[in-house]
């Protein structure tokens, strides 16, 4: 029997401050094997966002998965990288909008 997915210190808050910002967020934090722990959506664009503790690192098994995904994904530790993330969201979803 697996059990319960640790999820870091400052997970709920991350979870949080992405939803302020506008985000649709998803936790994938039980799934484990190293997957990230958010799926994080604004405006059509989506990534896999990892929450760490600001000296936290990764497991091989999260750098195992990483290494084959294919989307974007972020690995966030405070607000500035919540920031960092949002902005990057915004940006790729302007590229995508038609022009009016």
């Amino acid at each position: 029997m697996r059990r319960a997915a640790k999820v870091d210190a400052n997970h709920t808050a991350t979870v949080a401050a992405f939803r302020k910002l506008g985000c649709s967020v998803l936790s994938l934090a039980s799934l484990g094997k190293g997957v990230p722990d958010l799926l994080v959506s604004l405006g059509g664009i989506t990534w896999l966002v990892e929450v760490k503790m600001p000296k936290g690192r990764e497991t091989a098994d999260q750098i195992l998965f990483i290494s084959g995904w294919k989307g974007c994904r972020a690995l966030v530790r405070d607000l500035d990288g919540v920031l960092t993330v949002v902005r990057s969201l915004q940006e790729q979803s302007d590229r995508l909008r038609p022009p009016v």
